[in-house]
């Protein structure tokens, strides 16, 4: 675990690598992690004098780093030495840059991952009457929210271990909006969720969207899609974004019917598996 200062020190220095270079390079879920007691996520700092300069996250439970170097310090061997002490894990590229395909090729990493980012204008708000569909309620739904979150992302190497502590965190952010976070029922239960994410800068996000495997199939996801960007739109968001794995077409597909479109894309490098050694 951090100390508060050194929180403090790497949050200042992906900020100067987030100016630098238009892209962030640590995601919500890896600057959640820097206060947090984890014992799955392990921290590297590199430090020029007093200065730190390098900062890498290896979290084990999702099987994947992130890492960052002060932009005055780059080319001169601390990433490499930061990915070396990753112990092999893939390592995410944010915003699919340029100088992140020179940095795998030089250590002989290739894609393994895709994470498109996809965009659309959100149309102005209706009224919406969907009886399934309603806020979340924290004592009545959260366990079988978490179920439904692990059962529908099994595949999922980080979303499939969301738990009650990641929600927790969540729910206590700045941004939390109760009647944003949308879920539906059936007969049986909890059925899917949408929840939403409204930026500082006032633009929306499909933060999480998820459907039982029961109800694939039946277009719930399309309506929990729909209210989650009417609520967005209702709340003055322009525009919405969301995250989606290139490799799930179903999810990829449904996002494109709904007009979105892809803006740009993070990108997990590592080393290459035998499987694709064998297959050269």
């Amino acid at each position: 675990m951090l100390s508060p200062e050194a929180v403090g020190q790497v949050r200042a220095l992906a900020a100067r690598a987030e100016a630098a270079d238009g892209e962030r390079p640590l995601n919500e879920d890896a600057l959640l992690a820097l206060g947090a007691d984890d014992p799955a996520v392990d921290h590297q700092l590199r430090h020029d004098g007093d200065e730190l300069i390098g900062y890498a996250q290896h979290n084990r439970r999702h099987g994947s780093g992130q890492m960052l170097v002060h932009p005055a310090h780059r080319r001169r061997g601390v990433g490499t030495e930061l990915l070396r002490s990753l112990d092999g894990a893939p390592v995410w590229a944010f915003g699919d840059l340029e100088p992140a395909h020179h940095f795998a090729a030089a250590n002989h990493l290739i894609e393994q991952r895709r994470l498109l980012i996809m965009q659309r204008r959100l149309d102005p708000p209706t009224e919406l009457n969907d009886p399934d569909i309603r806020p979340f309620d924290l004592t009545t739904d959260a366990d079988q929210l978490l179920d439904l979150n692990a059962l529908a992302f099994d595949w999922h190497p980080e979303q499939r271990h969301f738990n009650r502590a990641d929600l927790t965190a969540r729910m206590a952010e700045s941004w939390y909006d109760p009647d944003g976070f949308l879920v539906a029922t059936d007969a049986v239960g909890l059925a899917g969720f949408h929840w939403t994410k409204r930026h500082p800068d006032g633009h929306g996000e499909v933060y999480i969207l998820a459907t039982h495997p029961r109800a694939q199939g039946t277009g719930l996801g399309r309506r929990l899609l729909a209210a989650g960007l009417n609520h967005l739109a209702a709340r003055g968001a322009p525009t919405v974004q969301l995250y989606v794995e290139a490799a799930n077409v179903r999810a990829v597909e449904l996002y494109d019917r709904a007009g979105f479109a892809v803006v740009h894309s993070d990108v997990l490098h590592g080393p290459p598996t035998q499987t694709s050694q064998e297959s050269q």
